[in-house]
């Protein structure tokens, strides 16, 4: 068997993964980082790309005032007494610096993305804006032989098609057929991306996750770290009760990879691994998983193997989504994540087979309603009206794609609620009482049952043209259209229990040496209750910054006589 001997490995090359192997080859570390599957970016690449940083320097300079003590306040008052102070204090510490690490010292840019609150306003510590940021555009074309190694974006959530979109098109998209300005931005976009997929197969304009996936793979190329893709690592080499490195899979042929530093496992977690669903996710049969088909787990079960433990119980074992599915002919299955689109427009409910509705649909979580009420599955109902403004999960605005998704059993019609609930299975007198409860609240502007659209957050994802309220339309213009929802997830919180460096722990508290977890390997310091849109990348990055920063010190250290 071949043997290579690096500084680093790091395995896992998402979020998490590229940032650790970016700082610690700028630190002067020879790091080797290894993808199991085919393309560079995991989850990252299919996220919204937003990270959550109290205190960061673009909100200072734009005239924001924050302060550590504010932020740290925030936090321990959403997530209590299970929340790792330890983990929190260097969050927040290292957070900022890792913003203005990679903004300097690499391909990644930010902007501030302002307008977005925290999510608990009424906690002490929220904050209205300021401590959201989003990655820049990038061009695909930056990577060179790369970019068609990089992880392509997903095509049901922000590009249709594979035409990627930005939040700055959304105002251009609603208004398309209003405005010249916004017609010609989109009608610029497509005449784009129709272009590049002639000279390149797909497009070269990239935004939100896979412009940040984008941005940190031309970091690790620029920092000198060696990229391997279709490289899963098969178990890790201990010699002493120490990791020392790991056998590597590299496209068929097994290496050994020797880290003299240590092994960083930035390998996305569990979501795409069954047993370990069926241990932590509730209605694991139903739930359907966003994240990225390399997410099995393997490095979180190889540390455990080696006496290493998970952190306790979590509020939460995920980050939940609403998904909604598509079956092909072939047997495969797209999924489609229903995020800010549809189900928190004016005019769209969601209600269990009872005909009921579980809760507020413009909240960020309706996950947890959907497991409380054991509405799984359940269904999205809306009106002709709606559809033809909104569209309802894969159908896009103007009913675009709607008689093909009628055709393959995606979208259910009715001519009349009863109609419908015959079709879906759903209690159509309990579906007629409550679309007419529903209207009366839309009216009056005022949700009696689930106070939607009260809430600030609930807003980003309503209509502000509508009013009453943005969030509560009418449904009243047959026909009626139900697509079926699962409860699904972007991210599992629960992962291996680690120090203040990113340190893998045994169940005694004593580190295993050369071992460090990151991203969704490592337990969410969330613990499963996220603060704001962003919190999930954020902790990738900045603990992906952390371990790599350690490392490099630890190096140092090892080197002065």
């Amino acid at each position: 068997m071949e043997t290579l001997t690096k500084d680093v490995l790091v395995v896992g090359a998402g979020g998490a993964g590229m940032t650790a192997a970016t700082v610690a080859a700028s630190d002067g570390l020879d790091v080797l980082l290894v993808e199991k599957t085919s393309t560079f970016g995991g989850t990252t690449a299919w996220s919204g790309g937003g990270i959550w940083v109290p205190c960061n320097s673009l909100a200072r300079q734009a005239g924001y005032k924050d302060c550590q003590d504010q932020a740290q306040q925030y936090i321990q008052s959403v997530i209590g007494p299970s929340l790792r102070d330890d983990l929190l204090s260097v969050f927040l510490q290292a957070a900022p610096k890792m913003v203005d690490f990679l903004q300097y010292q690499s391909a990644v840019r930010f902007s501030l993305h302002e307008g977005f609150a925290d999510w608990y306003q009424d906690l002490p510590g929220a904050t209205l804006s300021g401590r959201l940021l989003a990655p820049q555009e990038y061009t695909g074309l930056a990577l060179g032989e790369y970019f068609q190694r990089l992880r392509p974006p997903l095509t049901e959530f922000n590009a249709p098609a594979g035409m990627m979109i930005g939040f700055g098109d959304m105002p251009h998209i609603a208004k398309v057929k209003q405005s010249w300005q916004s017609f010609r931005h989109i009608l610029g976009l497509v005449l784009r991306f129709g272009w590049d997929k002639i000279r390149h197969r797909r497009g070269t304009r990239l935004t939100m996750g896979n412009a940040l996936a984008a941005r940190l793979l031309r970091s690790c190329v620029d920092s000198g770290v060696q990229l391997w893709s279709s490289a899963p690592m098969c178990r890790l080499l201990t010699e002493g009760g120490r990791v020392i490195g790991a056998v590597v899979d590299n496209n068929g042929q097994p290496v050994k990879v020797l880290a003299r530093h240590g092994v960083i496992l930035a390998g996305g977690g569990f979501s795409a691994d069954p047993a370990l669903r069926r241990k932590f996710m509730p209605f694991p049969d139903q739930h359907l998983s966003m994240v990225c088909e390399g997410n099995d787990g393997t490095g979180i079960r190889q540390a455990l193997e080696l006496g290493a433990c998970f952190d306790g119980d979590n509020i939460s074992n995920a980050g939940w989504l609403i998904v909604s599915k598509l079956e092909l002919p072939d047997g495969r299955i797209r999924k489609f994540p229903h995020l800010f689109s549809d189900r928190g427009k004016p005019g769209c409910i969601a209600v269990g087979l009872n005909g009921r509705r579980f809760g507020n649909e413009s909240a960020t979580n309706l996950v947890t309603p959907m497991h409380n009420s054991k509405a799984v599955p359940a269904y999205l109902i809306c009106d002709h009206t709606f559809i033809k403004k909104y569209g309802l999960g894969m159908v896009k605005p103007a009913a675009i794609g709607l008689k093909k998704l009628l055709r393959a059993g995606y979208i259910l019609r009715g001519d009349s609620l009863q109609a419908l609930a015959e079709k879906a299975g759903i209690h159509g007198d309990n579906l007629a009482l409550t679309v007419a409860r529903f209207n009366q609240f839309s009216e009056s502007g005022v949700d009696e049952d689930f106070d939607r659209g009260k809430d600030s957050d609930d807003l980003n994802l309503g209509d502000i043209n509508h009013q009453p309220n943005p969030c509560l339309g009418p449904i009243n213009q047959g026909p009626f259209y139900a697509v079926q929802i699962f409860p699904g997830d972007s991210t599992t919180t629960v992962g291996l229990k680690v120090d203040e460096e990113a340190r893998v722990l045994r169940e005694n508290g004593e580190t295993i040496g050369g071992l460090q977890a990151i991203g969704l390997d490592m337990n969410s310091l969330w613990r499963g209750k996220a603060p704001s849109h962003g919190g999930n990348n954020t902790l990738s990055l900045t603990f992906g910054y952390v371990a790599a920063k350690a490392l490099a010190t630890h190096a140092r250290s090892q080197a002065t006589p």
